[in-house]
């Protein structure tokens, strides 16, 4: 009995037993209907047959009756013996009609008078002759008349009986295809939740395991098809592995961060040294070249802190929620990037003075700062940078705008997913780590908000943040 119950069947059982379960009813209904249709068409044959032999007894009786009435005037004229004779013959076979059985038809009351006034033998000759014949026979062409009326009255209400018995049948059989459409259609609505309900389970399942971020467990699937029990248990080890290499991932981050910022930190405070002269004069190429390691090992820092930021990011830090002044951040952004701004003679149009923002300053200046770093190593050197501000109802936003290469739409999907680097050629000696938008946009869902590429054209690449305002 365990074998029958629904989860241990196969999918393909669950829907030949779905499809059994809807069809037999209607076969049942078909065949039900096809066997009620037959027995009242043989029915309906019998009658039709025994009326129109009722018919004719009906008129062969009345005729004989006329014919009897005629002989026995005659004979009562001419009294000839063959008319005598006539007379009885017709008198028998009018007696073996009225006594013809019908098993359809019932039994009529001028046919019990005539069998009431036929039942003794045919008289004898003489006493016929005795008899007063016109009037015998008279009762008997009255009790035929009475016959034929009652004849077709019995007729015309067993062909009403038939067509009740129709009628009633074909409401039965309405009522009986309603309930069997109904009960069809409940079972299709059963089978079709018991396919559906566990596929419907397999799709969240597959969207928490796309989702790094979902870290609801749902529970393993206990009843359904088979097949479907079985990839849900592939889908729990899938989340085991995939959890497991998310933790090393996290791991591996953290370690390789932490390793690679001991050495750095000596690098730079060697490079420091000697960029400063502390250990003795150096000439101009040299100097450049304590230039050049200052300057990476900078920006190797800032890589490290972009591994750091994206591993906190998916910890999913707490946000320390204050208000901005909006002048002062970006005032602290721009500031290690003044030389080269001045280098190139480029300009950072700011937004009005005065506005403030609110959310985390931390996550807030990482997105920033990635941002106006892509806009600066990736734009045009020639054009100004534009950043633009403000407040709208319940939405507030900023956008950071440079001019340059477009970005190829076959790229555009894939910009905020991490480690991902374009085909765009950046600026610099050091090659970026491909985590910078995804860092962005990582800051600015942990605000309940978005980072979207707007606009990426010759003339203008424009990223927009926006996040609500009622966070504090």
């Amino acid at each position: 009995m365990k074998l029958l119950r629904p989860a241990n069947l196969s999918l393909m059982q669950l829907v030949l037993l779905g499809f059994v379960g809807v069809v037999l009813p209607l076969i049942l209904l078909v065949f039900q209907a096809a066997n009620a249709y037959r027995e009242l068409s043989t029915q309906a044959g019998s009658s039709a047959r025994e009326a129109v032999a009722f018919t004719r007894r009906s008129q062969a009786l009345q005729t004989l009756a006329l014919d009897m009435e005629r002989t026995s005037r005659q004979y009562s004229i001419v009294e000839e013996a063959y008319l005598l004779n006539l007379l009885a013959s017709q008198f028998n076979e009018f007696k073996t009609l009225v006594q013809q059985p019908y098993l359809l038809f019932p039994v009529t009351q001028a046919q019990e008078s005539l069998e009431a006034l036929l039942k003794d033998a045919l008289p004898e000759q003489q006493t016929l002759q005795n008899l007063a014949d016109i009037e015998y026979i008279a009762n008997l062409a009255d009790l035929t008349e009475s016959l034929t009326s009652q004849t077709q009255g019995s007729v015309d209400e067993r062909l009403q009986t038939m067509q009740q018995q129709l009628l009633s049948l074909q409401k039965q059989l309405v009522w009986q295809f309603l309930m069997l459409l109904s009960l069809s259609l409940l079972l299709v609505i059963f089978f079709t939740w018991r396919l559906l309900r566990p596929i419907d389970y397999l799709q969240k399942r597959i969207n928490s395991l796309a989702d790094p971020n979902n870290n609801n467990k749902t529970k393993q699937l206990q009843e359904g098809p088979a097949e479907l029990i079985q990839l849900d248990v592939r889908l729990n080890w899938l989340e085991e592995q995939l959890d497991e290499i998310e933790q090393q991932k996290a791991q591996f981050l953290r370690h390789i961060s932490h390793e690679l910022k001991t050495p750095l930190a000596s690098i730079r405070e060697a490079g420091d040294l000697l960029h400063e002269e502390v250990l003795g004069s150096l000439t101009p190429s040299q100097k450049e070249v304590t230039g050049l390691l200052e300057q990476n090992s900078r920006r190797l820092q800032e890589l490290i802190e972009q591994l750091l930021d994206y591993n906190l990011l998916q910890g999913k830090k707490q946000l320390e929620l204050a208000a901005i002044n909006l002048d002062n951040l970006l005032e602290r952004l721009l500031e290690p990037w003044q030389p080269l701004l001045e280098q190139r003679q480029q300009q950072v149009n700011l937004p009005q003075s005065g506005l403030a923002l609110s959310g985390d300053i931390s996550l807030l200046r990482s997105t920033l700062d990635n941002l106006l770093t892509n806009a600066l190593h990736y734009g045009d050197a020639s054009k100004n940078i534009e950043i633009r501000a403000g407040i709208e109802q319940t939405l507030q936003w900023m956008e950071v705008e440079n001019s340059g290469t477009p970005i190829p739409e076959t790229e555009q999907k894939r910009l905020f997913e991490p480690f991902y680097q374009g085909s765009g050629k950046r600026r610099g000696a050091v090659k970026g780590s491909g985590l910078g938008l995804s860092i962005a946009a990582d800051c600015m869902k942990a605000h309940g908000g978005q980072l979207t590429l707007l606009i990426s054209t010759p003339h203008a690449t424009t990223f927009r943040l926006e996040w609500p305002t009622n966070l504090i």
